[in-house]
């Protein structure tokens, strides 16, 4: 058996957990993720993390798993909601290209929330173990820029700023990534969060538009070019594969309980989508800066 440790990399004190523990939305998915975790025929932890995790780093990476997810259910539900927006905007020979029902940064917002879906549907399974669904916030930019994303939107209200303070310290100290990364992830990351912003009111726009019986439908967007984050096009196609989709059929039904109970503790009333699956625990970890 492997002698060696596995420490969680985000810290936070005793008094901000506490803090994070007054949020509804945190309480509500906790106590979800334990009574799946309960409910496990198996231990929660994969072989390898149980064998190098102490029983304290246990306890922690099940806090810091418990509060990831709840940060992520957000823009899991507006993606959602916005794929529905659009099926609704779009012409039917449109409808492949969903992010043309937006404009501007809410367009490249909508590309880029869509590509990491897709790309890490694997990841952000709660039915996985604890270590590696928190270790693999720091596996890529890409995931390190859609939680700093998600603990942003939150807000400072919400009692999460510690934890976005805990993953800048997190990245600094990492050996991969160093002391240098950080002030260019959290400046996309900024743009993203506006961009996500402009996106739900958008979806706004749209809805009140669609839902009106007296107004005018407005114009469909124009087939452009996408505007992305003033960076280089995301490489990972838009269009959803054929996997993609029968993973959205099977789990949706699956997921709406818990996409209830949660989004109604961020005042809020969408559905959620988490796809079925898992991954390796272990990956080669990725430096590249996508847009």
């Amino acid at each position: 058996m492997s002698t060696s440790k596995t420490p969680c990399p985000f810290r936070i004190s005793p008094r901000d957990q506490m803090a994070i523990e007054y949020n509804e939305a945190f309480r509500a998915m906790r106590e979800q993720l334990r009574r799946q975790d309960c409910g496990m025929e198996g231990p929660s932890f994969c072989q390898h993390h149980q064998a190098t995790c102490s029983p304290a780093d246990q306890e922690a990476f099940r806090l810091h798993r418990d509060i990831i997810h709840t940060l992520l259910v957000p823009l899991f539900l507006i993606n959602h909601n916005a794929e529905r927006i659009a099926a609704r905007v779009l012409p039917n020979k449109k409808v492949a290209e969903p992010e043309r029902a937006f404009r501007g940064e809410a367009r490249s917002a909508f590309a880029w929330l869509h590509c990491i879906l897709v790309e890490e549907h694997d990841w952000y399974l709660t039915a996985r173990c604890p270590t590696c669904i928190v270790l693999h916030v720091l596996h890529s930019e890409p995931t390190i820029r859609f939680v700093t994303v998600a603990a942003q939107l939150a807000g400072p209200l919400s009692g999460f700023a510690p934890w976005l303070a805990a993953l800048e310290t997190a990245v600094l100290e990492d050996p991969f990534w160093g002391d240098g990364f950080w002030p260019e992830i959290e400046e996309r990351a900024s743009r993203l969060t506006e961009g996500v912003k402009q996106l739900v009111h958008q979806c706004h726009e749209l809805r009140t538009s669609l839902d009106s019986p007296t107004c005018a439908m407005p114009s469909r967007a124009k087939a452009a070019t996408p505007v992305y984050e003033r960076s280089t096009p995301c490489n990972i196609a838009i269009k959803p594969s054929s996997f993609a989709r029968k993973q959205v059929r099977l789990s949706r039904e699956e997921q709406r309980y818990r996409s209830s109970l949660v989004w109604n503790a961020w005042n809020c009333s969408r559905e959620m989508r988490e796809p079925l699956g898992g991954s390796a625990p272990t990956q080669a970890r990725r430096r590249s800066m996508t847009s």
